[in-house]
């Protein structure tokens, strides 16, 4: 388990590598530099001959410490083409550990993979996955070992015997000129990516700031929109409840004019009528008797507490006597009418 956990390791490191633009670099350079040495130098330094492949089970010329490449027939491997979502590409074995038991019948601890990625289009990537299981995989490694065979990488031949460059050696290759090569360029990339964690630590946290930032801000302006709201909601359900408790606490003029038109007799007019924001109503006029006036008003539904104001005076010029009246307007809907009695 130690060891396929380290091949993992070393595959994502491979994978970061590869195909890169300081691999690209690297290698420009180092040829350039291989060329500016001696020649029994440069011979020294360039790798030794590649692994020979050779089929699976091993053949009867294989010879102990020969450095071979297995190649797995197609029904000893389970291959799968599978598309993922776009995150799933940042780390591909880290979501195939959890997601193995939906794409196989087999969970991650029975079974050794490799899962490479093809390509990556508008909402999906496309991955390869190989599973073998792990007993036979050891099976194959023990016969290996007991043969003396160097294991250089197992490969898988799909169904037109053609490999399919899927490495599921479970452990580092044995090391080389170009493996070694390999070592210290992955070491100094990891380096590398070591001193630049920091400054991306930090750099995330800044813009992760910066963005919590602007969130609250923008939740504070819609806050206080929203409170501004509904204090303009406040204040217009205060002036609506305030103008019906007024129209509910006393009548208007129309219907007081005609609660008085009812009530009293006709022979009075009236020659003022007014009514302050508490209620109280001032009354002026004419009348043939005004000193009976208070009984008449009384029978007004909405009007209450009925008070002459100073003396009944007559008036030369109409004929009459000039009264002054104040009472208590009931409101529309509040006080009940009441009939008083004398």
């Amino acid at each position: 388990m130690r060891a396929v956990s380290l091949w993992l390791w070393q595959q994502r490191l491979k994978g970061l590598w590869q195909g890169s633009a300081v691999q690209g670099f690297c290698r420009a350079w180092g040829q350039e530099l291989l060329a500016s040495l001696p020649a029994a130098l440069r011979r020294g330094l360039q790798p030794g001959r590649a692994p020979r492949r050779c089929p699976w089970p091993l053949p009867a010329e294989a010879l102990p410490g020969e450095r071979l490449v297995l190649e797995l027939p197609a029904d000893r491997v389970l291959v799968q083409r599978l598309g993922l979502p776009l995150a799933a590409a940042r780390d591909l074995h880290r979501v195939m550990d959890f997601e193995l038991d939906r794409f196989t019948p087999f969970s991650a601890g029975q079974v050794h993979y490799v899962v490479r990625r093809e390509g990556i289009d508008s909402d999906q990537v496309g991955v390869t996955l190989a599973v073998l299981r792990r007993e036979w995989l050891q099976q194959c490694l023990d016969e290996c070992h007991a043969r003396g065979v160097l294991l250089a990488g197992i490969d898988v031949l799909d169904a037109r015997g053609q490999p399919m460059g899927l490495d599921l050696l479970p452990h580092a290759p044995a090391a080389s000129g170009g493996g070694q090569r390999l070592a210290w360029g992955l070491a100094l990339l990891c380096l590398t990516l070591l001193a630049a964690v920091p400054w991306q630590w930090r750099h995330n946290r800044e813009t992760a700031l910066a963005a919590m930032t602007q969130e609250v801000q923008g939740l504070r302006t819609q806050a206080e929109a929203v409170a501004a709201l509904r204090k303009r909601l406040d204040e217009a359900q205060g002036a609506a409840q305030f103008l019906a408790r007024r129209r509910l606490a006393q009548p208007g003029r129309a219907l007081l004019l005609s609660e008085l038109s009812r009530c009293l007799p006709t022979d009075t007019w009236l020659q003022t009528l007014e009514i302050n924001g508490e209620g109280q109503v001032d009354i002026a006029g004419f009348s043939s008797h005004a000193s009976g006036l208070i009984a008449q008003v009384k029978g007004c539904d909405h009007l209450a507490d009925a008070q002459y104001q100073g003396v009944i005076q007559p008036d030369e010029a109409s004929g009459r006597e000039r009264f002054y009246m104040r009472a208590r307007a009931r409101g529309e809907a509040g006080d009940a009418p009441r009939t008083d009695t004398p």
